[in-house]
């Protein structure tokens, strides 16, 4: 009986170390990857530096304490495949044991030849999401790391850490690994949002954003915001793990509400950010940055809804960006405004997550 007691007491002190765990900003290593212009500009189109996200997610660390000998941050030109890989396997090798790792990358990304996925520096070989997240297994004392990543196929980095199962690795990525993702920073300004405390990200309104509730989000902000279906792994031992906390209560409900605003006629996709004393809205408008905002009267304000919805079972047409063709399918499952699909023609390797625009009746 005694015996069964003590397991009874060590299981709950065990499950609430779990719920305590957070980033620990003097124990964390940022390692950041941003490319935006590449030596091959006719295979890598360039992006617009103006507003860039991942120098904002930056500066974040620094204002947080985090020791400037633990971050380091590799961007443009300076970040060729050899620079990135001699710095990365370098920087992790200095870490100790209980430290935790941040990893960031945004770019372009695609598969090779041999149907790997990989993050497209400046210029050099491919860097698989393979290779990453082994360099960090070798080289990494610590057993905590968050792999982040936003650009096309980022989802080889969920896929790859699975592959460690006695590791704390997690994965937050803004595609899944067979698709290709949005040319905006909706993904990174929502990672951001989370490590800065925006009440709007606290979905339950409990003072706190853990891993899991930020993961929820983000899948909803990719399908509603870019209709595409984010990717990402938690493992169990991590979903209660707190990225900000002491976060002030949201004093309206509507508060991180999608919704659609008219101008002239037109309406613009944003969410509500705040609510005035007069009642009027506080809303952001989702862009390339998201930095408009414009405080609104809510007559001109709606709920947002999916342009399309159609039931499990449906059968359905699905047009084709590559050959411009409507192709028929069936849909399989449902998440928020995207439909899983089965083309009725093809084997089941063909199965896709389809944004609202992409299908119809």
């Amino acid at each position: 009986m005694k015996k069964k007691v003590l397991l009874f007491i060590l299981t709950i002190l065990s499950l609430k170390g779990i719920s305590q765990e957070k980033l620990d900003y003097g124990r964390t290593w940022v390692f950041m990857v941003g490319v935006l212009e590449w030596a091959d500009a006719k295979t890598f189109a360039s992006f617009d530096k103006r507003g860039r996200v991942d120098a904002k997610i930056m500066k974040f660390f620094e204002k947080q304490g985090v020791p400037t000998n633990q971050m380091l941050y590799i961007k443009d030109q300076n970040a060729t495949t050899n620079v990135v890989r001699e710095e990365f396997a370098s920087f992790l090798k200095q870490a100790k044991k209980g430290d935790i790792l941040f990893f960031y990358y945004c770019g372009h990304g695609y598969k090779n030849d041999g149907g790997k996925v990989c993050f497209a520096n400046y210029k050099g070989a491919d860097w698989t999401a393979e290779e990453i997240v082994k360099t960090v297994n070798e080289n990494f004392a610590g057993n905590t790391a968050l792999f982040t990543a936003d650009c096309c196929n980022s989802g080889g980095l969920a896929k790859e850490v699975q592959k460690y199962k006695t590791r704390n690795y997690a994965a937050l990525n803004s595609v899944v690994p067979t698709d290709v993702s949005t040319g905006n920073w909706t993904f990174s300004n929502a990672l951001l949002y989370a490590l800065e405390g925006r009440n709007f990200v606290d979905t339950d309104n409990n003072g706190a954003i853990q891993l899991g509730e930020l993961s929820q989000y983000i899948d909803a902000e990719m399908a509603v915001v870019e209709g595409q279906k984010a990717s990402y792994f938690i493992p169990t031992s991590m979903k209660n793990w707190t990225l900000s906390s002491g976060i002030k209560a949201k004093k309206n409900n509507r508060i991180g509400e999608r919704v659609m605003v008219d101008y002239d006629g037109t309406d613009w996709l944003g969410f509500i950010e705040g609510v005035e004393v007069d009642n009027k809205l506080k809303v952001r408008f989702y862009s390339y940055t998201n930095n408009e905002v414009d405080i609104v009267e809510p007559s001109r304000v709606k709920p947002f809804k999916c342009a399309s919805d159609f039931p499990i079972g449906a059968s359905v047409k699905v047009y084709s960006t590559s050959d411009k063709k409507w192709y028929p399918a069936k849909v399989l499952k449902k998440f928020s405004c995207l439909h899983y699909i089965h083309y009725t023609e093809y084997d089941s390797e063909w199965d896709e997550w389809i944004s609202p625009a992409n299908i119809k009746k």
